[in-house]
Order: structure tokens, then C-alpha cells, then sequence
């Protein structure tokens, strides 16, 4: 089964809810199983000894005896077998049997067959009349690399494939197709067509609704004791700019609670708790606004510059009277750039739009592409005026945030590194 989602969706959190919700029974065994610490030279070999240290030490010795007196079985495995099972332990046991087993191509089918032989026999306890279940719970396979995502899958079909063993795998599967791309020997599609041999069962994790991530973001915003400066446009933004996804909005919380610890300035005015949270959305989820808060070489008050330039292309197609402020702002704008507006008459609308487009030819481009994001702008107008804007911009430039960020185009694509509680 695979509980598939993208970055910090909740399969963890899943994972570990599944595997606490099974019973504790003496017919079923919970193995839990991490392939992203896995090395990619031994994740397979790493695998399946996570499985053969869960058996019984009394069955699996039984199967070594068996083993060793097969005529088929390698001659130097004979003394391997018994020294190791009269010295060592279960976990050990199973380092030194697969160390030897691993030599050629012959003893890895050895060892496949001898696999699947002890755990059908240990499944089929004569004690327990339903038998026995192994239930593996494989996570964060979706981060590995390429052979290791293959040495996996490989464990998976061929090692430890048999009735009573259960893998439930948390993953993005569209990730793991484009890893086993190479040994299905094709595209992405012929990748998940290799994956639809191993996995029979696929839960898509859901999108939340708003109303539950909004209860999220208050809840997250209520643990972590600044529920106060989450407001209506801040959870707005989180909600809409992070797509429900409970890690980036726990990520963004966190960054907030630990800068408001480091830095002992934004808990005082002229800044405040209310402001720092505006410049940590800024700096994880607008991180081009961020950068030019924090540059030597953006001009000395940047937001204020965005935000005249997005009122003045909000009203350039229609522009008001010649007495509304708007031209006020329309000419510090045109100004700022060597150039000047071409009349206070609405008649004019058509240069002024060709103007403008000229204009933004100068402009950073996350100008162009953000002045039209309502939210932000708001968010913006929220850090305060002209001399508050400019107290932010002295604290980041001498002091930027100490919390890390990652573009949202970063985590969508499976690059984030960091593990949290977020799922």
C-alpha cells in the first residue's frame, strides 16, 4: 500500500498513526523502516535485515541448521552459520548471514529463496490459528536517491514478497516513478507501470479544504502562543500561498517563534511581534520582496516602491479624475525612473499605458509579477508607514533573519532537506 503525497502533506504523520492504531498481538509484527538513512550501496541489504531481526531467534536458528547441511548451500556458509549462531545475536546474526550471502549472483537466489521459505513458515505459526502478519512501514523513500528508490523496490518484490508480509510505504509516487524510470527502462510512465507491479493499493492524501486549513493555521498559531498575530490577512496568505500544506505553515510559525527569541528588537516598537510575522511570510513565501529588503542595493524604502507602483498599474487602464491623489503617486513613479507622465487627463490612457510599459522594462521582475497579488500587497500595507518601513529595512540589513527559508517552487519540486513534525 502506498500512502502517496507531495512534500509535507502528512504521510508520516500518517504512517505513524496507522502503525499505533494496529493492535499490539502476538500475530502481528510492526517494523518500521526509514529508507532516506538507508546508504545507497546496502538500502536493500538494510531492508530486509530490518524484517529478519523481527523473527523469532528460535525459527530463523532452526532455518540456518536447515540451511546448512543443504547440499546446495555454499560450503563456507556452513561454519559462518554456526559460529555466528552460537555467539552472536538475532541482529547480528543477520549482518553475518547476508555479509556472506551477498558474494555472487548465485547466493543472492540462495538467499531469496531461503528468505521467503522463513518467513512463510514463520507466518504460518502452527500456534496461532489466523497466523502471523509483518507489517513494514517504509518512509521517506521519496527523498532518496534514484538506485536507492530501485535497491528498495527490488526488496520489495523479490526479497520479502510473500503472503503475511505487509509494506506500507509513505512516498510521492509521481518521485518514484521518474527514479525507476531507468530500470523500467522508459519515461515516467513506464515507471509507474513498474511501480503497478509492486504496489497494489494507493491512498492519495487530500487536499484540504480552507475552512480546515484555516482551523489548522489557528491551531498551529495557538500551540506555538502567537495566535494574537495571526490575523485575517496573514492567515489569508498562509492558507492561499501554501496550499494547506501543514508543513510549510508550521515551518513559517516556527521561523517566527524562534527569530522572536534570537532577536529581542522585534518584540519593541517601532517593529513588534505584528511585523515580524509579515517579514517571515515575506522571507518564505514572496522570498524575492525578502531579498530586497534585506539588499544594500534596493533604493532606501523598496516596499514603499512596490506598493506605489502597484496602485498606479491597478488604475493605468482607468485612471481617476485629474484631482485624485493617483497622479500624485503615477508621477513619483515615472519620475523615479527618468521619466514623466505624459498628461492629468484620463484621454490620455493609451500612453500612459505604453509609458508604463516601458517603465517595467526597468523594474525588478518580481514588481511585474506580484503588483497584482491583492494579499500581498495588503500584507504590506500592514508593516506600517513610511518610517516603519524604514526601521524594518535598517533591523534586516544589519540584522536579516536568522531562520532559514526555501522558495516555493523548491519545496514543490522535493528539494526541501529538513524533516519536521508536519508530516
Amino acid at each position: 500500500m502506498a500512502i502517496d503525497g507531495g512534500w509535507g502533506t502528512g504521510k508520516s504523520t500518517l504512517l505513524r498513526q496507522i502503525e499505533a492504531a494496529l493492535p499490539e498481538s502476538p500475530d502481528l509484527v510492526k517494523v518500521s523502516f526509514n529508507a532516506w538513512t538507508a546508504q545507497a550501496d546496502n538500502a536493500l541489504d538494510s531492508l530486509i535485515k530490518s524484517v529478519i531481526v523481527k523473527l523469532d531467534a528460535r525459527l530463523l536458528r532452526r532455518w540456518i541448521r536447515k540451511l546448512s547441511k543443504s547440499r546446495h548451500t555454499l560450503d563456507f556458509l556452513r561454519l559462518a552459520f554456526s559460529v555466528a549462531t552460537r555467539f552472536f545475536g538475532i541482529s547480528r546474526l543477520a549482518d553475518e548471514l547476508w555479509a556472506k550471502l551477498e558474494v555472487n549472483a548465485k547466493s543472492r537466489n540462495e538467499m531469496r529463496n531461503w528468505i521467503q521459505k522463513i518467513l512463510e513458515d514463520w507466518t504460518k505459526d502452527a500456534k496461532l490459528r489466523t497466523g502471523r502478519n509483518l507489517v513494514v512501514f517504509v518512509d521517506d523513500l521519496d527523498r532518496c536517491s534514484d538506485a536507492v528508490v530501485v535497491q528498495i523496490c527490488e526488496a520489495v518484490k523479490l526479497y520479502l514478497a510473500t503472503t503475511g508480509v505487509i509494506f506500507v510505504i509513505g512516498c510521492d509516487l509521481s518521485v518514484l516513478a521518474r527514479g525507476v524510470s531507468t530500470s523500467a527502462r522508459g519515461g515516467e510512465g513506464e515507471g509507474r507501470t513498474y511501480l503497478e507491479k509492486i504496489v497494489q493499493v494507493v491512498y492519495r492524501i487530500p487536499v484540504p479544504d480552507r475552512i480546515s486549513t484555516v482551523q489548522l493555521v489557528h491551531s498551529y498559531a495557538k500551540q506555538a502562543g502567537v495566535g494574537g498575530f495571526v490575523d485575517e490577512t496573514v492567515t489569508k496568505i498562509l492558507v492561499e500561498r501554501t496550499e494547506g500544506n501543514p508543513r510549510r505553515i508550521k515551518r513559517i510559525i516556527n521561523s517566527f517563534v524562534l527569530q522572536q527569541k534570537l532577536s529581542p528588537a522585534w518584540r519593541k516598537p517601532p517593529l513588534g511581534s505584528g511585523r515580524l510575522i509579515i517579514v517571515i511570510i515575506l522571507q518564505h513565501l514572496y522570498p524575492a520582496i525578502y531579498e530586497s529588503l534585506v539588499s544594500t542595493h534596493s533604493g532606501a524604502d523598496p516596499i514603499g516602491e512596490f506598493l506605489e507602483y502597484a496602485a498606479v498599474r491597478a488604475r493605468v487602464t482607468d485612471p481617476p479624475g485629474a484631482s485624485d491623489m493617483w497622479w500624485s503617486t503615477a508621477g513619483r513613479v515615472f519620475r523615479r525612473h527618468g521619466m514623466m507622465l505624459p498628461g492629468r487627463t484620463p484621454e490620455l490612457r493609451d500612453e500612459l499605458v505604453t509609458n508604463l510599459e516601458r517603465l517595467e522594462r526597468e523594474l525588478p521582475a518580481h514588481f511585474v509579477e506580484l503588483a497584482g497579488n491583492e494579499a500581498l500587497t495588503t500584507l504590506l500595507r500592514e508593516l506600517g508607514d513610511l518610517e516603519t518601513r524604514l526601521a524594518v529595512r535598517a533591523q534586516l540589513v544589519s540584522r536579516p533573519l536568522s531562520t532559514g527559508s526555501f522558495p516555493v517552487e523548491a519545496l514543490d519540486a522535493g528539494q526541501e532537506t529538513e524533516s519536521t513534525d508536519g508530516g
